[in-house]
């Protein structure tokens, strides 16, 4: 190596050392080539440390910006950035799964994985993605985050979901329905946008079919391909929703309940310390009017109601050329529910 050579390569490697040796692949090549002295033209070095920059990547890159996270929970940073640190990654196919540390062996983490990754390609295949409005590109990985902390299962319209670690150890998570949350979250508009005020969403968003969909989706998927499945409201692993939402029509809560089925906004006890009063029902019957809806007349035009951002109920009737409160009513009638 010439002197104006080593003079440069002296000075690159004080200027870039501090960053370098955070990286535990780097310090070890740093280590190696300082042992034993080894020579290298500059351009080939800087090479070789530029791959191991792009190929050792740390964990502070895979936590998510929260920031730009459109559903946020309250403790998802925490909560998340501490798994990160200190769990354990599963990765296959579709389906990146972070675990708490000793959790579970190696081979549950893998069979847990694979499962979900079995799961989000056949929801792909029953959707016929990619579609040209889905904000989820068709290449990228979904990612789960078991969690220790007290939690409600939920997606982040960001690409990751949080499940309580509890759940997916027993058997009775509803992963699948998250992840479809985020396979059918569109670029053409959502309701977790800052632009939408909170209570527009709360008047204008039709929570029945956001609802909806994701657990007709997941049920008949399930069933399709043999995958576990449990009904977190009804506790059990029954498949029949219209059965299990006229249990849940004997409540004396069931007519408002009712009420906000197949139309415009979110029923405000869902967000209360009663949600598990309502929320059965409510999740049931939207799964219920949904089924009616794609069993009738396919599937896509649910699909393409999800993707038109504040019209999604006049895409319905668009293409059913039946009102809202006409297809309600026929389901209804078919149910069998006492009007």
């Amino acid at each position: 190596m010439h002197n104006e050579d080593a003079a440069k390569y002296k000075n690159w490697l004080q200027k870039n050392f501090t960053a370098a040796r955070r990286r535990p692949s780097v310090t070890k090549f740093l280590f190696v080539f300082s042992k034993y002295k080894f020579y290298f033209n500059l351009k080939y070095c800087c090479l070789i440390v530029a791959f191991l920059f792009t190929h050792a990547k740390p964990v502070c890159c895979q936590i998510p910006d929260f920031s730009k996270v459109p559903n946020l929970y309250k403790n998802d940073s925490a909560g998340i950035t501490r798994l990160i640190n200190n769990g354990e990654k599963i990765s296959s196919g579709k389906a990146v799964c972070w675990f708490p540390k000793d959790s579970l062996s190696e081979e549950q983490m893998t069979a847990i994985t694979a499962m979900i990754d079995k799961g989000i390609s056949a929801a792909e295949k029953f959707i016929n993605a990619p579609l040209p409005w889905q904000g989820h590109a068709i290449n990228e990985p979904y990612t789960f985050y078991f969690r220790f902390d007290s939690i409600i299962s939920h997606a982040s319209a960001a690409g990751f979901v949080s499940i309580s670690f509890w759940r997916i150890k027993s058997g009775k998570a509803p992963w699948l329905h998250e992840a479809l949350h985020e396979m059918l979250d569109t670029n053409t508009g959502s309701w977790f946008s800052p632009s939408v005020s909170e209570d527009e969403a709360n008047k204008e968003m039709p929570l029945w079919l956001f609802e909806g969909l994701p657990d007709y989706i997941s049920a008949k998927v399930s069933q399709q391909e043999n995958l576990p499945w449990f009904d977190v409201f009804s506790r059990s692993s029954r498949t029949n929703i219209d059965s299990i939402f006229m249990e849940d029509m004997k409540s004396d809560k069931a007519s408002y309940i009712l009420s906000f089925i197949g139309k415009k906004g979110i029923l405000p006890e869902l967000d209360s310390k009663d949600r598990i009063l309502y929320a059965p029902a409510f999740y049931h019957g939207s799964s219920s009017f949904v089924g009616y809806i794609a069993d009738k007349y396919g599937i896509e035009i649910l699909l393409n109601a999800i993707s038109s951002f504040g019209k999604e109920q006049e895409k319905i009737e668009e293409v059913t050329g039946k009102q809202i409160d006409i297809l309600k009513r026929e389901w209804i009638d078919k149910m069998g529910i006492a009007k």
